[in-house]
């Protein structure tokens, strides 16, 4: 039988602005409760950008207090950064794209759900969100985690991972189509290149997001969001532009890594860039840059399924298009499940501001 660490708590609190937020620090021998040992170690076991300490540490200024979870036993590594959103005198609580579990789930599982159970209460947490990297560390029924399953997938919805062998191998994998784009965005002389995260250059990114918003109803942060995870990520991030003929901007996208895997994180388009097929130009930069930081996958996340609300909007059509057109691997999309810490009123979760994020 494993005996699990106990880890030893030396717990402090503060009154903020929505009343007494306990403040937990791992305190346990070997605890990863620096930067670079908790990023090292979740590299190691394949834990993903969502849930790294840079991600946390750079939602903290946006809304959400992080938490960290580590849980080590002889049957393997459990590891889970918590968001916590307080509002009024309670909390919602946010796990995206984690936990990451290395060894026996059906070990590790429940023990790490004890430290977020404790964590809830600590925080008066109404329910926790958890979204799952794949399939690997969900183990049993919905019920023997005590969760629901959640209709929004957030940052669990399908993706597309490509692997990044050379050039030639990626454009024989794309599908003839995306190729053909390719090669017209760059026949009508779509020029696509790497840029410093400058003010001039991160309100030209913005304003392009803008506009795909509105054309394509997405939500959109401040401009202040997109600036400090630039500046957060610094390396490790990359801004690129596709600019057209005329030299008007025809698209813009910003790639993010973590450990081996490259990930798009945000990106927005001009109509006129939509109609060279920029994006696709742009992507394919992506993932040389990618290719030359050591990564050995790139993600595009967030492709549409046949569950979309928009399969057959024109948008819908471009984005199921583009996404799967690169020819990689789309992983089974885990359930978005809910942990409700108090299940005789779920219903009082669905009264808190929807999750940013």
């Amino acid at each position: 039988m494993s005996t699990p660490v106990q880890p030893t708590l030396v717990t402090t609190s503060r009154m903020g602005a929505f009343g007494r937020i306990m403040d937990t620090t791992d305190r346990t021998p070997g605890t990863l409760h620096t930067s670079n040992a908790w990023d090292r170690q979740l590299h190691r076991i394949g834990g993903h950008l969502l849930q790294s300490w840079r991600w946390g540490e750079f939602q903290q200024r946006h809304g959400w207090t992080a938490r960290r979870i580590q849980v080590s036993d002889s049957a393997g590594t459990a590891m889970a950064q918590v968001l916590v959103r307080f509002q009024g005198p309670l909390s919602v609580a946010y796990i995206p794209r984690g936990p990451a579990i290395f060894g026996d789930p059906e070990v590790m599982w429940p023990m790490l759900l004890e430290r977020v159970d404790a964590l809830a209460r600590r925080n008066r947490t109404i329910m926790t969100l958890i979204e799952p990297n794949d399939d690997s560390v969900l183990t049993g029924t919905l019920a023997d985690v005590g969760a629901a399953r959640r209709a929004d997938r957030g940052q669990s919805c399908p993706r597309v991972r490509i692997p990044l062998l050379d050039d030639e191998t990626i454009l024989e994998r794309m599908h003839q189509e995306t190729r053909h784009n390719l090669d017209l965005a760059q026949r009508r002389g779509v020029k696509a290149g790497r840029y410093p995260a400058g003010q001039l250059a991160i309100e030209a990114l913005y304003r392009l997001m803008a506009e795909s918003a509105d054309r394509n109803g997405f939500g959109l942060h401040s401009l202040g969001y997109y600036e400090d995870f630039l500046h957060t990520f610094g390396d490790d991030a990359v801004l690129l532009f596709a600019k057209a003929d005329d030299g008007a901007l025809a698209a813009a996208l910003v790639t993010a890594r973590f450990g081996n895997e490259a990930i798009t994180m945000f990106g927005g388009s001009s109509a006129h860039g939509d109609g060279h097929r920029a994006a696709v130009l742009l992507q394919f930069e992506a993932m040389r840059w990618a290719r030359e930081m050591g990564c050995g996958t790139y993600d595009l996340r967030g492709i549409l399924n046949r569950n979309s609300e928009r399969p057959g909007t024109d948008e819908g059509r471009w984005l199921s298009w583009f996404e799967n057109g690169f020819g990689g691997e789309i992983p089974t999309c885990p359930l978005t499940i809910e942990r409700r810490h108090v299940p005789v009123l779920p219903w009082l979760a669905r009264t808190l501001k929807r999750i940013e994020r």
